[in-house]
């Protein structure tokens, strides 16, 4: 939903200068106020440090990419690998 919530933003100020006008007055928490962001969120989008709005676009999406992808799955094998006799075990991996 937060990407949503910045491509919304990056294309209202595409057609609404008004967006932009924010960002260079530092006013862009205004802005995000009105978009669909997490408290949080908005709190960081807003103290992101960019000279131009293309750049504050850029670290946004960083930003917003790396909160929205979930975290790491490490997969462990199976508990039962090592209950399974060595034999059946050489079996099965030549099968695989």
């Amino acid at each position: 939903m937060s990407m949503q919530a910045l491509n919304h933003l990056v294309a209202r100020s595409i057609v609404d200068p008004s967006v932009v006008a924010s960002f260079t007055g530092g006013r862009i928490g205004e802005v995000l106020g009105e978009l669909d962001f997490t408290p949080e969120l908005r709190k960081r989008l807003a103290t992101l440090q960019a000279a131009t709005w293309a750049e504050f676009a850029v670290l946004a999406y960083r930003l917003v990419q790396a909160v929205s992808m979930p975290a790491p799955r490490i997969q462990l094998p199976s508990p039962l690998e090592g209950l399974l006799p060595k034999s059946r075990r050489a079996d099965e991996e030549q099968v695989a």
